[in-house]
């Protein structure tokens, strides 16, 4: 039994493997399309400012990828995203808060949210797609309300700004890419190198049998939504600070992009398959996509079709390098 059971996680892991490589491919393609079509595209500054604008759209996909792993799905954190930075904005300008203090009340009441989300679908048992999209549309109500629909901009100056959001590091590299790396580095560590991590694996492939062999899966879906609410939570503090001004409208179709992302990388929708790696680059293919096309003077209104074609594309090179890996 044990030696089936390494047998299985073995092949699990090569077809995780061969559609990172897929991906991979994919991305490299898709660069040497747009450096072709663009010079300008490949640059240190393009480069930066590609994984600059991968920053927040990264942070909330990887913690995406492993709500879907353990078998979940949350279309609440672009809401989540927005109350986050209203809360923030409503307690610096209305009552008079420091933006640190205010910053850590909107991150932890995105946990709060990830906690309701936690909570509604474990006891209720209902479909994570049907009741996270009733609690997106209940969390962004209560940032409409909350802004009485109004954007909120900081006008006082703080290092949170640049610490966040506006510094640039070693001469020109945005802060956001050290966020999106740091993000990178403890999801990878805490999905792929800890025991947290194969309890994820292990609930979303079969739920009964991780069950019986004592993992709380219920538990583990629950950890797993909060890591995703943190991530909007963070990723709202990053636009924050770099835009300096939030709306009760902002975060709207981020949890499509990161479901999208997550695909891309590899990652099942069935649950149990999937990778950290496979998603960051998932997210830098979304990414390079649209700044090529700006790049290429692309109409505006067609960009978007062409995303999706791209994506597609891309999710059919992994998918078939994926299964000829696994025939071999």
């Amino acid at each position: 039994m044990n030696k089936s059971a390494t047998k299985n996680q073995k092949n699990k892991s090569r077809i995780v493997l061969g559609r990172d490589i897929g991906v991979l491919i994919a991305a490299i393609l898709i660069a040497v399309f747009f450096t072709i079509a663009s010079p300008v595209f490949l640059t240190a500054y393009n480069f930066f400012n590609l994984l600059r604008q991968t920053a927040q759209l990264g942070i909330i996909a990887m913690a995406m990828t492993m709500l879907i792993i353990s078998g979940e799905f949350d279309l609440s954190v672009g809401a989540i995203y927005a109350v986050t930075g209203v809360v923030t904005g409503i307690l610096v300008k209305n009552m008079g808060f420091n933006i640190w203090p205010a910053a850590l009340i909107g991150f932890l009441t995105a946990l709060l949210l990830g906690f309701v989300n936690g909570t509604l679908i474990s006891t209720t048992k209902i479909n994570s797609f049907i009741g996270t999209l009733s609690t997106q549309m209940i969390f962004r109500g209560i940032a409409m309300v909350l802004s009485q629909g109004q954007p909120i901009s900081f006008l006082q100056s703080s290092i949170f700004f640049d610490a966040f959001g506006r510094a640039e590091l070693f001469g020109n590299i945005p802060v956001q890419i050290f966020w999106l790396l740091a993000w990178t580095l403890i999801s990878f560590y805490l999905l792929h190198r800890t025991s947290f991590g194969v309890k994820v694996f292990a609930t979303g492939d079969n739920r009964l049998a991780a069950d019986l062999s004592g993992i709380k899966t219920m538990s583990i879906k629950k950890t797993c939504f909060m890591i995703t609410s943190a991530a909007a939570g963070l990723s709202s503090l990053i636009s924050l600070a770099f835009l300096k001004t939030v709306t009760p409208t902002q975060g709207s179709g981020l949890e499509l992009e990161a479901i999208a992302a997550g695909v891309i990388g590899g990652t099942s929708m069935s649950g149990g398959v999937g990778s950290i790696l496979g998603t960051f680059i998932g997210t830098f293919i979304m990414a390079e996509v649209r700044t090529g096309l700006v790049l290429m003077g692309t109409d505006a209104y067609v960009q978007d079709a062409f995303v999706g074609l791209v994506i597609a594309l891309a999710v059919i090179i992994n998918v078939r390098f994926s299964i000829s890996k696994d025939r071999t």
